[in-house]
């Protein structure tokens, strides 16, 4: 049975667009799966790669960042909950070097990721790394200026918020 182009047009737009499964979006426009599939690879042959335009459609939409800011702000509140966790002294030693053991390699894994994922992240966490390196020359070097550099802290804070929103 031929279907309308518009058939066609909606079960693409529903899987690109609107991100549900094929599966879904055939049943949403009213065709089987194996129409559906067949589209997707005739599209596909024809240059027009649905999975390549849905990823880059979700790129583009901004909900990758802020999927990837609610992992990364979901993961620090854990990491500070099992930090608190290991002050039990209900756990053994062992069971605490575990514990810090896993937690660390999550926590590198899970920076890593979000450097590449949402590089101002990364530009944040140098940014504050060179705020706390000169604080600690000033502090050695030249100690009668930090107050005056503690001073200028206040003043550099909006312009971080605005840098890095």
């Amino acid at each position: 049975m031929a279907h309308d182009p518009k058939v066609r047009a909606f079960v693409r737009r529903y899987y690109v667009f609107d991100r549900f499964t094929l599966e879904q979006s055939a049943q949403k426009a009213g065709v089987s799966f194996n129409t559906a599939r067949r589209w997707k690879l005739e599209a596909e042959k024809q240059g027009d790669d649905w999975d390549k335009v849905r990823d880059a459609q979700l790129l583009a939409s901004g909900e990758v960042k802020e999927l990837s800011q609610s992992l990364l702000t979901g993961f620090v509140i854990q990491y500070r909950t099992t930090m608190e966790e290991l002050q039990n002294d209900e756990l053994s030693s062992k069971e605490k070097v575990m514990l810090l053991s896993t937690l660390a390699d999550s926590f590198t894994k899970m920076t890593a990721a979000s450097k590449r994922i949402l590089p101002e992240i990364s530009a944040i966490a140098a940014a504050m790394k060179t705020i706390e390196l000169f604080a600690s020359l000033l502090k050695t070097k030249k100690p009668h200026l930090l107050p005056d550099f503690l001073e200028l802290l206040d003043e550099i804070e909006p312009l971080l918020q605005k840098e890095f929103k």
